[in-house]
């Protein structure tokens, strides 16, 4: 009778564990298929390949998917790159001077590349539950395709589903590691990604 009780718990506890995995992976597809905004604020660090930290900074965020965001850098220099979809506008404020890129070319190893598309990341990537860690659900993602900016993501997700952390990986052993306190589908003015130069700025490239 006691080892038949053990059986049933172990079978039970089994059935739990793997609703909670399937429950997080649903989180997750459901982070990047229905949420159509993110608006809040982001502390970044850069680590080398020796695991020292070589950048600090901090700001704000608002996303759009499709391929729309706003990225204001506040600390420790000012700087904003904003994505219409189709340009990338890069303005550094000190050197009051801004740079128009197609959208691929500018942000493909960024955090945005991957937040502003609106598809499941199996579609993309190869995708692994981690073990649970912070109170999140960790999920890593390396690209079905070699890329030549990043390596693997990690991404921590809330009970609710919002995205807290996120962990990427480049090829030449640097690790940018984002903390985001956002919000998710919140209106978002369209004007938003658009950026409009300074007067005085100096404009390089033109936008599509």
């Amino acid at each position: 009778m006691k080892k038949t009780m053990v059986a049933v718990l172990l079978v039970a506890s089994m059935g739990q564990a793997m609703a909670a995995d399937n429950s997080a992976r649903q989180r997750l597809d459901a982070f990047f298929t229905k949420v159509n905004s993110l608006s809040g604020n982001f502390t970044q660090r850069v680590y080398d390949k020796k695991g020292a930290v070589i950048q600090n900074s901090s700001g704000l965020l608002y996303l759009s998917r499709p391929g729309r965001f706003r990225w204001v850098y506040m600390n420790p220099e000012p700087q904003e790159i904003v994505s219409d979809g189709k340009n990338v506008w890069i303005y550094d404020e000190e050197l009051e001077q801004v740079t128009i890129k197609p959208v691929g070319s500018a942000v493909s190893a960024t955090p945005a590349a991957v937040l502003t598309r609106k598809d499941p990341p199996a579609a993309r990537f190869h995708v692994k539950q981690l073990p649970s860690k912070g109170g999140q659900d960790w999920f890593q993602l390396v690209p079905k395709q070699a890329n030549r900016d990043f390596r693997s993501i990690e991404m921590g997700l809330d009970a609710n589903g919002n995205l807290r952390r996120m962990v990427m990986r480049d090829q030449l052993g640097q690790r940018t590691d984002l903390s985001l306190n956002m919000k998710n589908n919140v209106p978002i003015s369209g004007g938003t990604f658009y950026f409009q130069a300074p007067k005085g700025t100096d404009v390089i490239g033109r936008a599509q």
